[in-house]
């Protein structure tokens, strides 16, 4: 008798996969069997990403749109036969210099409103499951200021995820959560000049996903940016 494959298979979600680092963790996985529901705003992207692996499924969601999100994603989940990893790779963020607020307004629905309605929603779903992994790309710009909103929102993000750990923790859920780190990566949110310590999104990613498998905390990508990193906070205490 046949064993069924993909029921045996791991379940990711991947939000955030049409492009960067999202896309090629989103490829990382199913080139390794899993089975990935590949989630984003571009449905072109979505449909070229299906094309590059059988285990890739495409969903069209915004997480903008949060009132609209857990009924979208019980979808995504029942259409995979469940869920064993949870990836918030979607994020947005601007130079913005003239302070005009509707950038920062998008900033914060996406990376601070939509990223918490995605990290409730998934935790909700592992912990009537008994446990699983939430893993989310926040950056370490969120150890500093710079950035505006979009240093702000990391730093939200880095804390709230914190908070998460340490209430799986207090359940005694078994839960794993994972902070990716990412400092300078070559893709469309790396704006402006004077970044070093480039990485590329198939390594950024490679990095990440290596880190989800061994269930790490933190990972800082690439290693390197630890130095900085660690830099960052001490000088914070100074701010």
């Amino acid at each position: 008798m046949k064993s069924d494959c993909k029921s045996a298979a791991k379940r990711a979600v991947i939000v955030g996969a049409t492009s960067g680092i999202g896309k090629e963790m989103a490829l990382y996985f199913a080139s390794r069997g899993w089975s990935v529901a590949a989630i984003g705003r571009r449905r072109k992207l979505l449909d070229e990403l299906r094309l590059e692996s059988e285990n890739i499924s495409p969903y069209e969601i915004d997480i903008d749109e949060t009132d609209a999100l857990p009924d979208r994603l019980e979808t995504v989940v029942g259409d995979l036969g469940g869920l064993d990893l949870f990836v918030i790779a979607a994020g947005t963020g601007f130079i913005n210099n003239e302070l005009d607020f509707s950038k920062e307004h998008e900033t914060i629905k996406t990376n601070i409103a939509g990223f918490s309605r995605l990290v409730c929603w998934s935790y909700g779903v592992f912990k009537r499951k008994g446990g699983g992994h939430i893993a989310a790309i926040t950056s370490v710009q969120g150890l500093t200021a710079g950035a505006l909103s979009y240093s702000a929102s990391k730093a939200y993000q880095i804390n709230y995820i914190k908070t998460i750990r340490m209430m799986a923790r207090k359940e005694r859920l078994n839960l794993t959560v994972t902070d990716i780190r990412p400092g300078s990566v070559d893709t469309d949110m790396m704006k402006g000049d004077g970044h070093f310590w480039i990485a590329k999104p198939k390594r950024a990613a490679e990095i990440a996903c290596k880190a989800i498998l061994n269930k790490k905390k933190i990972q800082y990508v690439s290693h390197r940016w630890i130095i900085i990193g660690a830099l960052l906070k001490f000088i914070s205490l100074w701010g």
